[in-house]
């Protein structure tokens, strides 16, 4: 299986300086380093398909430079829950997570990760996911479907374009509204996170949507992206999240972590227009 793309060059010097900028990774240019023939060059005159070249070559502006990627897709155990999109085009696909699917088929999960449920769907492809969600959390993660969108997307979010709002339920009437600052580290149990002044600096902004009986409806924006960064910062501060085994010292009081990110604002990878996804949390208790 291949992918191909097309490139016109926008100024002169390699095709490597040209594809670095067009949004190629390190690690796709490095693949096309391999071996000749993944790259083809055709000059504006050029009535031919252009002929191979390595990634040093020289190029000038206007110069189309054609792209070969072999790819090996991976079939993956087909799931009984069917995916559900918010968006999805040739590029990238907004996927609704449940809860209590993992986002990578590691060895402990590898039959029931969102990679096989689109496998339902998709049957044999490349599992490119754009972040993750804990296993318990419910809601939006961008999926890549091809290897140029996934570096674009790489880069989207390291320079932090992806806006990401999560609405939970906390137990206790939470303000109305606060920004908690306070770094987080891995405790010495190895799996647990904590606040520590040993930790790496984690910042959460709140809002108060609603109370329900002794609960709070709470919009969280994250401003750094620390492992279980909300659920650890709502338990330090006294409102930790109903549900959650980790962090809350009553896990009891929902039937799942009460979790969902439920809003994502970011730059198409390939047109650059802002898209907003959206999916409403209606927790049952």
């Amino acid at each position: 299986m291949t992918e191909k793309y097309t490139v016109t060059a926008m100024f002169n010097g390699t095709a490597d300086d040209v594809l670095r900028a067009t949004g190629f990774s390190r690690s796709l240019i490095t693949e096309l380093r391999k071996s000749l023939g993944l790259i083809r060059v055709k000059a504006k005159e050029d009535k031919s398909d252009g002929k191979a070249v390595f990634a040093t070559a020289r190029v000038n502006a206007g110069d189309k430079i054609s792209v070969t990627l072999p790819v090996t897709p991976c079939l993956y155990p087909a799931s009984d829950i069917k995916p559900e999109f918010s968006y999805i085009d040739e590029d990238i696909a907004v996927v609704i997570k449940p809860s209590g699917v993992a986002t990578v088929p590691v060895k402990s999960h590898y039959k029931d990760s969102l990679a096989s449920v689109l496998a339902s769907e998709w049957g044999e492809f490349v599992y490119r996911p754009v972040g993750r969600l804990d296993k318990e959390t419910s809601g939006l993660i961008i999926v890549a479907r091809n290897a140029l969108a996934a570096s674009r997307m790489h880069e989207i979010q390291l320079k932090g374009e992806i806006d990401k709002r999560y609405t939970a339920l906390t137990d206790g009437i939470i303000p109305e509204r606060g920004i908690i600052d306070a770094p987080i580290a891995l405790s010495s149990d190895g799996l647990h996170r904590e606040v520590s002044e040993k930790g790496k600096e984690a910042k959460t902004l709140f809002k108060r949507l609603a109370v329900k009986g002794n609960r709070s409806l709470v919009e969280f924006r994250l401003l750094t992206g620390r492992t279980h960064q909300i659920r650890v910062h709502s338990s330090y501060i006294g409102y930790p999240l109903s549900g959650d085994k980790l962090y809350n010292p009553h896990p009891d009081s929902a039937p799942r972590l009460m979790l969902h990110c439920s809003r994502l604002e970011f730059p198409h990878p390939t047109t650059g227009r802002t898209l907003i996804c959206e999916s409403p949390f209606l927790p049952a208790v």
